[in-house]
């Protein structure tokens, strides 16, 4: 006999997490709706990031190759054949190549990468007098003329803009994995205390849902930061904001689950 005609009511299907309940529903199904739900909030943040890389930096990227004179290389570790310093630059990113050690290049982009004698340094406007260095090494021999670097970057332009893509999305499985597990022991808590029916796999699944609109959050946020609309404390802003909503859909979504004692499929008395 049918569901229909035995009066069963079967758990709601999962299919979107912007709800309470519609994250809810992802704790009481297996994890393939998961699974393709995450799969398209990664593709979303992952074209995102594309495109911000692809506006934002490869075209500054493209001005530092066509401003390097054809001396410049890296010889056994020590950048030569540059007499003048090489900047390109937008609001959100600054390359200078100089082979002074100065951590200040004068330039006012979000991020800064400078390449200097014996080291390159990736630093902020915000914080001037922090950076990240990292030496060439001894053996290190790089030709960065632009007759070399010009059809290199042509050519492996796309191939690692698509890596990056696929890098994201990668990493993000990864990132939600670990945060749904790290959030399902206090959901386990909170829902126990809420006096709602959510088991050890029902709380990860829900925890990862949860976590969605965040993301969606922020790839909106990449992509106001891409055009220019916010700086980087509003893109900052953006990535406090998407860990908070994550928290509060965790919780909503909990207290929308049954509650204990209740079967979610309940069978018509009178059928046996």
């Amino acid at each position: 006999m049918s569901e229909a005609a035995d009066g069963a009511t079967p758990s709601p299907a999962a299919w979107q997490p912007f709800t309470f309940g519609g994250v809810a529903a992802f704790a009481q199904n297996g994890a393939g709706r998961l699974l393709l739900m995450e799969l398209a909030v990664a593709l979303v943040a992952a074209i995102s990031t594309v495109a911000f890389l692809q506006h934002a930096c490869a075209p500054v990227v493209l001005q530092a190759i066509q401003e390097m004179p054809e001396s410049a290389k890296i010889d056994h570790g020590h950048l030569v054949g540059i007499a003048t310093t090489v900047i390109a630059e937008n609001k959100l990113l600054a390359i200078a190549i100089t082979p002074e050690t100065s951590g200040d290049i004068g330039q006012s982009a979000d991020v800064q990468v400078q390449l200097r004698l014996s080291n390159f340094r990736v630093g902020s406007v915000f914080l001037p007098d922090w950076g990240l260095e990292f030496d060439y090494g001894p053996d290190w021999m790089l030709d960065l003329s632009r007759s070399n670097l010009e059809p290199w970057w042509g050519a492996w332009r796309p191939v690692l803009l698509t890596a990056a893509g696929v890098s994201v999305m990668a990493a993000l499985f990864v990132i939600w994995a670990l945060l749904a597990l790290i959030y399902t022991l206090p959901l386990l808590g909170f829902a126990w205390f809420a006096d709602r029916a959510v088991g050890w796999a029902g709380a990860w699944r829900l925890a990862s849902a949860a976590l969605m609109p965040g993301a969606l959050l922020m790839s909106l946020g990449i992509c106001l930061y891409a055009a220019e609309a916010i700086d980087l404390i509003g893109l900052f802003s953006f990535f406090v904001a998407h860990f908070i909503i994550g928290w509060v859909y965790a919780g909503g979504g909990a207290l929308a689950c049954p509650r204990l004692g209740s079967d979610p499929i309940r069978h018509n008395p009178f059928v046996h």
